[in-house]
């Protein structure tokens, strides 16, 4: 949807007009920032080297730089738009970090045993377990002995509250039209990450019962536009009317921290 705030972050210059329609994605931003102090409150950021795997929108990225001290914090991403992306979100102090446009599965410009921290921001449980566990083995070479991967992740469904369901309506919705499912399973997850011995798993997390996500209304109205059913879209529209007033509410959020052995 060529107007989401996504699409609308991957542009080169901002007018006055995208900044207003980028207001929910940055008041999301907000909440992001406060939700990774509580991911990295026992953690230092200082003087390490961080790697940022999927920049994404880039809100991870602009935590690192504003929380790091003396670090060299380098975001991998195979879209080339996700440079344009960190740039509108840090702004000014995007010569802090170092972006490469790669595959995480296959990254052999990063020497062995070099990063003290890998971050994975809501990124590892969209890949398949064929390539999850390549990532994996590229992760557990470039990290240092006793590295850290940090995995942040949404999974289950929460708080069943007014909002919660009207974003559970949405994802139903989502997967009629298109005939996909992605698996958001806690356990599963769990079950892949642990499957690879080279980390071992020293803590799990639950950071909240899920946030109220205001971007998720983007989602809705990108729905609209892969449907020309008339039930569908006016389903749509009328779950988005009371999105506007209830807001939208995403998965519980868990941290997982695992050491490599």
């Amino acid at each position: 949807m060529s107007d989401s705030f996504y699409h609308i972050l991957a542009k080169t210059h901002l007018t006055e007009n995208d900044k207003k329609k980028l207001r929910r994605a940055f008041k999301r931003l907000a909440e992001e920032n406060q939700l990774l102090k509580k991911v990295f409150s026992r953690i230092s950021l200082k003087n390490k080297k961080i790697l940022d795997m999927g920049t994404g929108q880039g809100f991870a990225c602009k935590f690192l730089v504003e929380h790091s001290e003396e670090s060299l914090i380098v975001t991998v991403d195979k879209d080339p738009l996700s440079l344009n992306r960190v740039r509108n979100v840090i702004g000014e102090k995007i010569n802090k970090i170092t972006f490469l446009k790669a595959d995480l599965s296959n990254m052999p410009f990063l020497k062995d045993d070099y990063f003290d921290i890998a971050l994975s921001h809501y990124t590892l449980s969209t890949v398949n377990k064929k390539d999850l566990q390549a990532i994996l083995r590229e992760i557990y070479r470039i990290l240092v002995p006793k590295g850290l991967l940090i995995i942040v992740e949404g999974f289950g469904e929460g708080k069943k509250d007014i909002s919660r369901k009207l974003t559970l309506e949405l994802e139903t919705i989502y997967y009629k039209i298109t005939g996909e499912r992605e698996i958001k399973n806690l356990d599963f997850f769990l079950n892949q990450i642990k499957s690879f011995e080279g980390f071992r798993l020293i803590d799990i997390k639950k950071l909240n019962d899920g946030l109220l996500d205001p971007t998720i209304e983007d989602f809705a109205h990108y729905l609209l536009s892969l449907t020309e059913d008339e039930n569908l879209r006016k389903r749509i529209m009328k779950i988005c009317e009371k999105g506007s007033i209830y807001g939208f509410r995403e998965s519980p959020d868990y941290a997982f921290y695992l050491e490599k052995s």
